[in-house]
C-alpha cells in the first residue's frame, strides 16, 4: 500500500481510478458530433458587443459619458464629439481624485477607493472603445487640428518671416537705387561730354 499525502491507495483503487478516467475520456470524445460532407454546417456568427458598457460604479461622470457617447452615435457632430471629450476628462478627474484618496488613506476607505478607481478605469476603457468605433463607423470629418506650436515658437517664426520680407524689400530698394545711381551717372557723363 502506497501513501500519498496521507491518502492510502490500494492497487485495486488505483486501477479503478485509471479505468474510470479512460472510460470518461472515451465517453466525452465519442459525444463530439462530427459533420459529414453532405451536411450543411450551421453559420458561425461572431460575438459582437451590441450593448453599451455598464459601469460597476455609477457616478455622475459615468452617466454623463454614456449619454454623450449615445448622442454622438446618433448625431456625429463636432459639438457632440467635444461633449464626449469633456465627459472623458471629467471621468479622468474623478479617477484621479480616487487615486489621491488611495494614496492618502488606509484600511477600508483605501480599499473602497481603489475598487471604485479600478471599476471606473475599466468603464472608461470600454467607453473609449465604443467611442472609437462610433468615430470610425461614421463619415465624420474632423476640423483641422489646432496649431500645436508654443506662443514663443509662433512669435519666432513670424519674426523670421518678417525679417525675410524686410531683407527682400531692402534688396529690391538697393537694386533700384543702384540702377538709379548708374542712370544718373551716365546722364551726367553724357551732359559733360
Amino acid at each position: 500500500m502506497k501513501t500519498i499525502h496521507s491518502l492510502s491507495i490500494t492497487g485495486n483503487t488505483a486501477r479503478f481510478i485509471l479505468a474510470a478516467s479512460i472510460a470518461s475520456a472515451f465517453t466525452f470524445t465519442a459525444c463530439e458530433r462530427k459533420t459529414t460532407a453532405g451536411e450543411p454546417t450551421a453559420p458561425v456568427t461572431p460575438a459582437t458587443q451590441t450593448a453599451e458598457p455598464i459601469a460597476k460604479t455609477s457616478t455622475f461622470e459615468t452617466a454623463r459619458l454614456g449619454g454623450a457617447i449615445d448622442r454622438f452615435e446618433k448625431t456625429p457632430t463636432v459639438e457632440n464629439q467635444a461633449s464626449v471629450k469633456l465627459a472623458f476628462a471629467e471621468l479622468d478627474g474623478e479617477i484621479a481624485e480616487l487615486e489621491l484618496r488611495v494614496a492618502k488613506t488606509n484600511g477600508n476607505a483605501r480599499a473602497e477607493a481603489a475598487a471604485k478607481s479600478a471599476n471606473l478605469k475599466k468603464y472608461r476603457d470600454a467607453e473609449m472603445v465604443r467611442f472609437t468605433k462610433a468615430r470610425i463607423g461614421t463619415a465624420f470629418e474632423m476640423p483641422p487640428l489646432a496649431d500645436s506650436r508654443s506662443g514663443a515658437q509662433k512669435v519666432k517664426n513670424t519674426a523670421v518671416k518678417v525679417g525675410d520680407t524686410i531683407e527682400d524689400g531692402a534688396e529690391k530698394v538697393g537694386k533700384t537705387l543702384e540702377k538709379g545711381a548708374k542712370n544718373t551717372g551716365e546722364a551726367i557723363k553724357e551732359a559733360t561730354h
